[in-house]
This record gives structure tokens, C-alpha cells and sequence, in this order.
């Protein structure tokens, strides 16, 4: 626990020169019981301070008090974290959120739309977009596109992730986006057959940061569910070589069931110049 209070400090300290850190975490069932354990959490809230904005999906939160748990525990010390989310989304009992956090000393954000989900419902879970600011990257004006497709429908959401950057594109007349986070876009749910396929993975438009030999889960199944794709005019304020997954499990020295406690995924990251 020593341990972590100091990573956590070190990387506030840290993120006061380095460049913006943007991260996407599946926090598998992020609901009220995870919400309450003390160990679990204090790891999440390391990997959280880890970033300038980071993505969680599988936030199921009825009435906003994981949220709020979350940001008490984050902005404990001092205040670092703003936070905005979608509502419940997705059908049956088991609705998720979009969850962004984000540091508004360096990041404001400025915008935002949920996707209807297309005249076809083509997502169990539609983004919810928002658009940041940052006077300390390159690229002053971005775009934040979440996904978490379901795994029996994951090429057709894929499929219609492109609707979503152009509507994004057409509402703020801004080009510089980035699509991120479970996709499931490991080969048992979108094999490389449909690939070609799917408007997202044209390279003339598209760059794919986390590559398909990336293993982004904490058991090591050997799939890449988890990416990170922009548009090439976000792709030019990027620094690619910084595309990978954190591996949390061996920076904070866990065992296998203390890893998988936090979540079945690792968290996927970019820096942006």
C-alpha cells in the first residue's frame, strides 16, 4: 500500500512537465461491489492517476455513487479530476456508462453528444463523444470517440464506427479524432476474414496504434480486444512509438487473482505530442 501511495504521488508530480496521456481501461463490472473494495480500488486509483484523460467502460452505476466513490478517492490529496459521463447505456439489466476523467489543469472539455445508434441500432452501447481542449499539445482540439462493442455483434458496430467520426467531424468541423476502447477486436470475434470489411481499418484514413499481436487482458489469452485508432490528421500530433498497454499486474507486483480482482483487461494508452 506504501508503494502505491508513492507511484501515486510520484505521478502527479510527473504529469506537471510530461506530455498528455490519454488512456482506455475496461474495469470488468465496475459496480458497487467492486466499488467497496479498499485494495481494488487503491489500484485503480494509481492506474487512474497514471493519465490526463482516461476512458473507463463497464461503469455500472445507477445513481452516480461509484462515480462519486471513484472521484473522492482519486481527488483525495487535492483536487486533480473532473470527470463526465454518459447515462446508462445498453440493453437488459446490466446498462454500462462511459466514464471519462480527465485533469482539468490541463484539459478542458468543451463539447459533447451522445450517438442516436444509427437508423439501425447498430450499438448496444452508442458513444458518447466529447470533444477536449488542451493548450499544451500540438493538437489543441481533439475528439474522443469510446466504444465497448459486444462480442456477438462486434464487426457490425465496427462497421458502423465510421458514422460516429463523421458525424463528429461534421458537428465541430474537427478531424482530429480518436476511437478507443474494447472493441473486441481480438480474431475470435473479428477475424481477420471481415476485416477488410470494415471502413475503420482502411490505413489511407485510418492508423491503428495498438497493433494485433498486442495482448491487451490480464490472463494473457493472446487477443488485441483492446485499440486505439485515429484519423491521420490526429495521427500527426501523435507519438506512435508510446502505443502499448500498462501493464498494472507487474508494476504493482500482483499476483494473477489480485490483477483479475481489478479487471480482465489492461489499459490501453497514447501519448499526444
Amino acid at each position: 500500500m506504501r508503494l502505491l501511495c508513492a507511484l501515486g504521488l510520484f505521478l502527479a508530480l510527473l504529469h506537471v512537465t510530461s506530455c498528455l496521456l490519454i488512456g482506455a481501461f475496461n474495469i470488468q463490472c465496475f459496480g458497487p461491489t467492486k466499488s467497496k473494495k479498499t485494495d481494488v480500488m487503491a489500484t485503480i486509483k494509481e492506474i487512474v492517476l497514471r493519465y490526463d484523460i482516461i476512458l473507463i467502460q463497464e461503469v455500472r452505476d445507477k445513481d452516480g455513487t461509484v462515480i462519486q466513490s471513484l472521484m473522492d478517492l482519486v481527488n483525495q490529496v487535492s483536487h486533480q479530476f473532473t470527470n463526465i459521463s454518459s447515462e446508462p447505456l445498453g440493453p437488459g439489466r446490466h446498462k454500462e456508462r462511459y466514464l471519462f476523467l480527465y485533469r482539468d489543469q490541463t484539459v478542458t472539455a468543451t463539447g459533447s453528444f451522445q450517438y442516436d445508434g444509427g437508423k439501425r441500432g447498430d450499438f448496444n452501447r452508442p458513444p458518447y463523444v466529447v470533444k477536449f481542449s488542451s493548450t499544451q499539445t500540438a493538437v489543441t482540439d481533439f475528439v474522443l470517440i469510446p466504444i465497448h462493442t459486444s462480442p456477438s455483434t462486434a464487426v457490425e458496430e465496427l462497421k458502423a464506427l465510421v458514422d460516429v467520426v463523421k458525424e463528429a467531424k461534421r458537428k465541430w468541423q474537427n478531424n482530429n479524432i480518436m476511437v478507443l476502447g474494447d472493441f473486441n477486436a481480438g480474431s475470435n470475434y473479428v477475424p481477420m476474414s471481415k476485416r477488410p470489411t470494415i471502413p475503420l481499418f482502411n490505413t489511407n484514413v485510418f492508423h491503428w496504434l495498438i497493433a494485433n499481436n498486442v495482448d491487451t487482458t490480464v490472463s494473457r489469452t493472446g487477443n488485441a480486444y483492446d485499440r486505439i485508432v485515429v484519423t491521420d490528421d490526429m495521427y500527426k500530433g501523435m507519438n506512435p512509438r508510446s502505443a502499448g498497454i500498462f501493464d498494472f499486474k507487474n508494476q504493482y507486483a500482483l499476483t494473477l487473482d489480485e490483477a483479475k480482482a481489478v479487471s480482465d483487461h489492461f489499459p490501453v494508452e497514447v501519448q499526444i505530442s
